[in-house]
């Protein structure tokens, strides 16, 4: 696709870690990206005062550093000398699933544990450091602007506070503005109609505090993931390491049991789970700063893939999309999947089919991640949800004997590449594991 016209420019909506990634690959086509941002963005590993979400527990899944490290070449080095842990998700974590705890082994199942701040900072000044991008902070898009018979965009509006609105120019705009993206309203304003929204809600809550890492602390774990497990216990939790020699401890409460962020009581929370790793740990830690709650967990999709008109010079990705059960770690890692995917198609398509065509290939990559977060979800969430499909019956039937078999280390990681979005969920049928997973009485998931 040639865009090397001069003047031309491509604006991202939203300077999160989807955004960024989007102006990465979106800098590789266009001599100007301009990413416009609503908030101040810090000089340095500093919470944005637009992700409240920054303060829990984020997970980078294999498939997602490995997008990182190839556009960003040297960026995991960087982040491991600023003390971000390495990680190997098949050796470093005491996980507990529905199958019991899951034995141990090297793999190539590898990332980095890094603060949200961080990794977004060390993205950022990446970002930053490319010729012909640049930031526009504290405006909020009010709108899109387009050509007369409202087919194409052509930029957007822009106000920072009580200020005349700007127009700014753009033959992309590529919306990352996250969960609370206008696109709806904005496409309604358009002519365009309403797209049709799916919502699995399982009443997740988080309470999450920081922890200094004691002196001298030794344990056969790196990080301690403990799943609820439905239905007779919805309490569940993670402790990762990050930079800084700190844990980020997160418990979490499903359908409606939401941990509480009075100390005493969030104590008692981790004394009651299922394994006594973090109740053990934080009790022998320094904590950092007061306990955090936070649950707006649905998974939420936009089905801007099957609406009947869409306008050229538009795209959508990240949360204003698809914002997934932030509990299974999948968003930063989708988002990294995203942007290498608007790359690819940007090669394929013309200007005018991008925005269709990208919607639909990004549809396609959703399916994975959705079907691993809305799992277990759709469960909790019950009628709320709506009656589970067939496939979504036979894909729990089939998985509770799977994990009947989580005591096989090439069962356990077939399942985690799945996971990790590094083997579509058709791995779990390879012959070798059909057979067992057939044979095998079913682990008691209901």
């Amino acid at each position: 696709m040639d865009t090397t016209d001069a003047t031309s420019q491509a604006l991202v909506i939203g300077g999160s870690l989807s955004g960024l990634l989007a102006a990465r690959v979106l800098a590789d086509h266009w001599p100007q990206v301009t990413i416009v941002e609503r908030d101040e963005l810090p000089d340095g590993p500093l919470p944005r005062k637009g992700l409240p979400q920054a303060r829990h527990a984020h997970v980078l899944l294999s498939r997602g550093a490995r997008i990182l490290e190839r556009l960003f070449p040297g960026l995991e080095a960087e982040a491991l000398a600023l003390g971000a842990p390495p990680i190997c998700w098949s050796l470093d974590s005491a996980t507990l699933l529905a199958g019991g705890w899951m034995p141990r082994f090297d793999s190539d199942l590898r990332s980095f544990s890094a603060s949200r701040d961080l990794l977004e900072w060390l993205v950022r000044k990446r970002i930053q450091a490319i010729p012909g991008v640049s930031f526009v902070t504290d405006r909020a898009v009010t709108g899109l602007t387009t050509n007369g018979d409202r087919t194409q965009v052509t930029g957007v509006s822009v106000r920072r506070g009580t200020e005349a609105a700007e127009e700014i120019a753009a033959d992309l705009v590529v919306d990352a503005s996250g969960r609370t993206s206008r696109l709806p309203t904005w496409l309604a304003d358009l002519g365009y109609g309403q797209a049709e929204v799916t919502t699995v809600n399982a009443g997740l809550g988080y309470a999450t505090r920081w922890y200094a890492i004691p002196d001298g602390w030794e344990a056969d774990w790196k990080l301690v993931l403990i799943a609820a497990r439905y239905p007779d216990n919805p309490r569940g939790a993670v402790v990762l390491p990050v930079e800084g020699g700190r844990w980020v401890v997160t418990l979490a409460g499903t359908g409606g049991m939401l941990p509480p962020t009075d100390e005493a009581e969030f104590l008692a929370f981790a004394q009651s789970l299922a394994g006594p790793q973090i109740y053990d740990a934080i009790g022998q830690a320094e904590a950092i700063g007061p306990i955090s709650g936070y649950a707006r967990t649905e998974n939420q999709w936009r089905h801007y893939e099957k609406m009947a008109r869409w306008p050229g010079g538009l795209i959508a990705l990240g949360d204003a999309v698809c914002a997934f059960n932030p509990v299974y770690g999948q968003g930063m890692s989708v988002g990294a999947l995203a942007a290498e995917l608007l790359d690819s198609t940007i090669r394929q398509s013309g200007l005018d089919a991008l925005g269709r065509v990208f919607q639909k290939k990004l549809a396609k990559a959703l399916l994975t991640p959705w079907q691993l977060a809305t799992g277990d979800d759709f469960r909790w969430a019950g009628r709320a949800a709506g009656e589970a499909s067939l496939a979504d019956r036979l894909m729990h039937r089939y998985l509770a004997r799977v994990f009947a078999n989580f005591d096989q280390t090439d069962v356990i990681h077939t399942f985690f590449s799945v996971t990790h979005l590094l083997a579509p969920p058709t791995a779990l049928f390879r012959p070798s594991i059909l057979w067992r997973a057939l044979k095998a009485k079913p682990v008691d998931t209901k």
